[in-house]
């Protein structure tokens, strides 16, 4: 008997054909799952629940194989077993969130954000406060703009645009209106300044069409087939009847046979009619709308027929809906410590002016803290990340305006380091930096553009050659080009760009912003959390396994800490451990169940049909496998039953159909530990389709 062999699944997830016309040996999806060295599918182990944070905390970090979060607030004491808890306090402001964690010396540097607006860096706890003055002279109701465009952003009802020091606002979805109003406090000496709400587009709901109608009424007559009649009607001279209408029994049974001969003619005339009891309305053709209003109707009769009419009106002109636009625009004196409020829909979004001057991203390399500060490279003096003021050329701080070594001023969003140098990143382009600890040789060295990053925290060095990190069309890396060391783009996510554009869609642009990635610490996969699924690349090069897939946790995730062998996530009051204290902890049945979905198999003669007869399947755990019978309708399922481990030398399964190609979809329904292998399908003969 014929059969088609699946061997592996090193390919993992690729969507870059058709379902019908994949590559046998990929999947369509593959849920809950990622692909071993030897390119079998393995089930992802379990996000284990570790421990229960405080309201308040943010960030995870780790020195020393410990543990820590961050926050504002006095919660030492209410901080479970091993997690240490550290202050960082900015007046009487409540911190909101961590932008960013390094460690430096053994020590936390900790970019954080907070209720009032501002920004503040610490080291080992304490406040770099020299960096409010840099911060205020790299700030301008520009810088503003953009910083509160950011903010705005986690609303997804709109999209906003900067234009100078003013922001654009447009709603998402035409008709549906949004509310937006401004505030400004005054924190410097001159108290001129202004954010000025103006309706530039009125929000409008959409307008159905109502189509014009007029009437004839029938108010009396008798029958005589030929004598009495309605012998036309007319709209606007239009006639309506291709012959005479005899009056019949009452006035109701003419109406109704008036009504059917006007319809019978209506693709002369444009017009339909329909009869209720002695009145037949007449109506417009669509598509006319308010035009039809104000015609008239006119009815002739014979013998005794009498008739009332009405002319056309109540039409309505179908109108699209129209999105609403407002914009923001500062002005007045620009002065660093005054603080500007935007309230979108009932939400407040508050801001300094300092604020959006400050470092948003810190990383550390060659002993100095660097920061992304607008399109400038900040870096702190030689051996101390507090010093941010010493001018000494080789050794002390400085910084790096990016915009005068390539076009453009573009806010800079990350830093990786890159082999042995640092790619500066922002939203579309990528700056490669030689960066010496004598900060005189630091040397501008290479350009990518139209690709860069718009999530921070997705910037991940992968190995001694790639840094990965999330663009607008996808999951992208620098990688080296040849023997000189050039860096080019690596479209390492395009099996799963039609997938991640069609997910991206479905985020707020402040929930893709805030992606975070790591380098899973037992197997090296590369994970990549963006809202609550986390991306998974498998890659593992000498048995030629480069395969995507996803994990969806039950929890969004916003941190990752590699703590030795032990993989650290957190979500807003959670630290779950990966796998378990010893890596081995899977979820129960019906949790977080396996879903691998396989392409169409068509034994490569797609318009033959074949007798799939049965199938084996080198297993572990209980699958329940489902075939899908059509290409163009994947809502054509038929169960087919569960696989219970390796069936190989047993009674094969059953499949029904005689069909030129079908799918499987396959789902985990056992606890613990669940792989696939490989697969066989059988079949018989063929016809012609």
């Amino acid at each position: 008997m014929p059969y088609v062999l699946v061997d592996s699944f090193r390919f993992g997830v690729d969507r870059r054909r058709p379902r019908y016309a994949a590559v046998p040996g990929t999947l369509y999806a593959g849920k809950n799952v990622h692909i071993s060295r030897g390119g079998d599918i393995e089930r992802a182990k379990k996000f284990v629940s570790q421990y229960t944070l405080p309201a308040g905390t943010f960030g995870l970090g780790q020195i020393n194989s410990q543990l820590w979060v961050f926050g504002s607030l006095d919660l030492a004491a209410s901080m479970p077993p091993n997690v240490q808890y550290q202050r960082l306090q900015l007046g009487s402001a409540n911190m909101t969130q961590v932008l960013s964690h390094r460690t430096f010396d053994s020590k936390h540097y900790v970019v954080a954000e907070y209720d009032t607006g501002d920004i503040a860096h610490f080291y080992n706890g304490s406040r770099i406060t020299a960096m409010d003055a840099q911060a205020d002279a790299n700030s301008s109701f520009t810088t503003l703009a953009d910083y509160l465009a950011r903010k705005l952003s986690a609303d997804s009802t709109v999209e906003t645009q900067v234009s100078g020091g003013s922001i654009l606002v447009e709603a998402v979805t035409a008709g549906v209106a949004f509310t937006l109003a401004a505030s400004t406090t005054n924190g410097g000496a001159a108290t001129d300044q202004t954010a000025t709400v103006t309706l530039l587009r009125a929000n409008a709901a959409a307008v159905a069409e109502v189509r014009a109608a007029g009437s004839v009424t029938i108010t009396g007559g008798s029958a005589s087939a030929g004598v009495n009649t309605v012998s036309q009607v007319t709209v606007n001279g239009t006639n309506l009847l291709s012959a005479p209408v005899d009056y019949i029994s009452n006035n109701n049974a003419t109406a109704a046979a008036l009504a059917a001969a006007i319809n019978n003619n209506s693709l002369a005339s444009t017009y339909s009619a329909v009869a209720a009891g002695p009145t037949v309305t007449i109506r417009a053709l669509p598509g006319l709308g308010a035009t039809a209003n104000g015609r008239v109707v006119v009815a002739t009769t014979t013998g005794d027929v009498t008739a009332s009419v009405v002319g056309l009106a109540g039409g309505v002109t179908a109108t699209p809906a129209v999105a609403q636009i407002s914009q923001v625009a500062f002005g007045g004196t620009y002065e660093a410590t005054d603080t500007f409020v935007l309230t979108l829909n009932g939400v407040a979004y508050t801001a300094r002016g300092r604020a959006s001057g400050y470092g948003t991203f810190a990383s550390v390399y060659k002993r100095r803290v660097f920061q992304t500060a607008n399109s400038l490279l900040r870096y702190s003096k030689l051996s101390d990340p507090q010093d941010v003021t010493d001018a000494s050329p080789s050794t002390g701080a400085g910084f790096i305006n990016l915009s005068n070594d390539s076009e453009g001023s573009e806010r800079l969003a990350s830093i990786g380091p890159y082999q042995t140098y640092l790619a500066i990143f922002s939203r579309r382009n990528v700056r490669v930096y030689d960066i010496s600890t004598d900060a005189t040789l630091n040397a501008f060295r290479q350009e990518l553009e139209n690709t860069g990053t718009f999530a921070p925290k997705s910037v991940t060095t992968y190995g001694n050659t790639d840094v990965f990190y999330l663009d607008d069309t996808g999951i992208r890396s620098l990688q080296v080009r040849d023997v000189s060391n050039a860096a080019f783009v690596s479209d390492v996510g395009s099996a799963i760009d039609p997938l991640m554009a069609e997910y991206l869609g479905t985020l707020t642009r402040d929930a893709q912003s805030k992606a975070v990635s790591v380098i899973e610490p037992i197997d090296g996969r590369f994970m990549l959390a963006l809202g609550p699924r986390v991306f998974v690349l498998s890659f593992f090069p000498s048995s030629k396994v480069n395969a995507w897939s996803w994990y969806e946790p039950g929890f969004t995730i916003t941190d990752f800490a590699r703590v030795q062998r032990r993989l650290y996530a957190r979500d807003a009051t959670t630290i779950y451990l990966y796998g378990g204290p010893r890596g081995n902890v899977y979820p129960e049945a019906g949790e977080q169940s396996p879903v691998v979905e396989l392409p169409f198999i068509n034994a490569q003669s797609a318009p033959e049909f074949k007798r799939w007869e049965g199938m084996d399947m080198g297993a572990t755990g209980v699958w329940r496998m489902e075939m899908l019978i059509d290409p163009r309708d994947e809502t054509k399922v038929v169960d087919c039953g569960s696989i219970d481990g390796v069936t190989y030398g047993l009674p094969e399964t059953s499949l029904i159909g005689e069909l030129p190609m079908f799918a499987l979809k396959l789902t985990c329904t056992s606890a613990g530990y669940a792989s696939l292998s490989n697969l066989v399908v059988h079949y018989r003969g063929s016809r012609p389709g």
